[in-house]
């Protein structure tokens, strides 16, 4: 890092437009995690906190509007959709004028980013300007989500590493979640079964070399991987089933069904012993039930998108001033004392501010609900 530090900046992807039009898709996200954090690093280090995110609506504080990233693809030559924003997504350089407006935005701070993109870590790096990323863990099923906290700074990452949680306790939550198989599985998948994640069409997990694909793209690779299993369940996603994609693979693999039982039910039976996906947190997430992983984008690795030097899981300690002072520390900021203080664990605490609990809902917190409305 160069210069002084004088203010702690919240961002993340404000160039990722929505499919439908030419509207923002990481804005709530970048002020969730914004309001979620700036207390914390308040009472560690007394610096102002700012936010630059693009918000078409100028009462959330936006920095950027439509026609300012609208401005911003077309200086890359290019018309501003989400067909075109991989290509931007992954910039290595910038052009003159957009260079010089994000400087205005982050000079002389420390950025803390939720899932920041390659062109704006790219852009921290060669200015000299500190970060530190929290993305979310692809690690779903522990008793809340996991941060991914990464940095581009050794010192820090290694200040980060005393908060990691331990691979052996997702291990261990893996063995104690694959008892629910045996009270509640109404439909278990048939013996050595390999289940195939269908996911989202506009995913930064879904682009090769600078496009959108899906599994029909490597239909051949995922053919040769299920000749080493008898059978296969082919599980949509839920937010966006692909009928074109899902059919023609029920055509093209041996002994294949569909399947819309949850991924967390299915993954604890032993009867499953594969997972497959272009690129899904299943195939890691399965790994740690025993499973055999299989992900179908070449090269392709849990911590491709680790915009720092390495992604360590952390739970609710980033909520903490002391995290906070810890991780800073390298970066010569003058911090308050440790004081010890956090709130009490709190199950589900970011998966409800989030509304985001990928299943896991459906084997935990939504069979209390299911008993009061008996």
């Amino acid at each position: 890092m160069s210069g002084t530090v004088r203010r702690i900046v919240f961002s993340g992807d404000f160039l990722r437009p929505s499919v439908a039009e030419l509207r923002p898709t990481q804005h709530e996200n970048i002020r969730w995690l914004a309001q979620l954090l700036e207390t914390p690093l308040r009472m560690a280090t007394g610096l102002p906190c700012e936010t630059v995110h693009w918000d078409n609506n100028w009462l959330n504080g936006a920095r950027l509007d439509r026609d300012t990233v609208a401005a911003i693809y077309q200086s890359f030559w290019l018309k501003p959709s989400i067909w075109n924003w991989p290509q931007v997504f992954a910039a290595e350089t910038l052009p003159e004028a957009v260079e010089a407006l994000l400087l205005r935005f982050f000079e002389d701070s420390f950025v803390i980013g939720f899932e920041l993109p390659p062109y704006l870590s790219h852009f921290l790096r060669r200015h000299g300007i500190g970060f530190v990323d929290c993305s979310l863990s692809p690690v779903r099923f522990l008793d809340d989500l996991l941060f991914e906290v990464s940095s581009s700074s050794p010192e820090i990452t290694e200040a980060i590493r005393g908060f990691g949680i331990p691979d052996a306790l997702i291990r261990l939550q893996a063995g104690v979640l694959s008892s629910n198989v045996a009270k509640t599985n109404p439909h278990p998948p048939r013996p050595d079964t390999l289940l195939v994640i269908l996911q989202t069409s506009y995913d930064k997990v879904v682009i090769e070399n600078g496009r959108f694909v899906t599994a029909l793209d490597h239909v051949e690779r995922l053919e040769e991987i299920a000749q080493d299993y008898t059978h296969v369940l082919i599980k949509e996603h839920p937010l966006e089933p692909q009928p074109q994609v899902r059919d023609k693979l029920l055509r093209a693999l041996p002994n294949a069904a569909l399947s819309t039982d949850n991924f967390y039910r299915l993954v604890s039976h032993g009867n499953l012993k594969g997972v497959a996906a272009l690129s899904s947190s299943c195939v890691l997430e399965g790994r740690y039930f025993g499973k055999q992983g299989h992900y179908l984008i070449p090269s392709f690795s849990h911590d491709s998108f680790s915009v720092g030097l390495e992604g360590i899981n952390v739970g609710d300690d980033v909520i903490t001033p002391d995290f906070w002072r810890d991780v800073l520390a390298p970066t010569g900021l003058e911090l308050t004392p440790k004081d010890g203080l956090r709130l009490p664990a709190k199950p589900n605490r970011f998966r409800q501010q989030l509304r985001s609990a990928w299943g896991y809902n459906q084997i935990d917190t939504d069979i209390p609900v299911q008993w009061a409305k008996v």
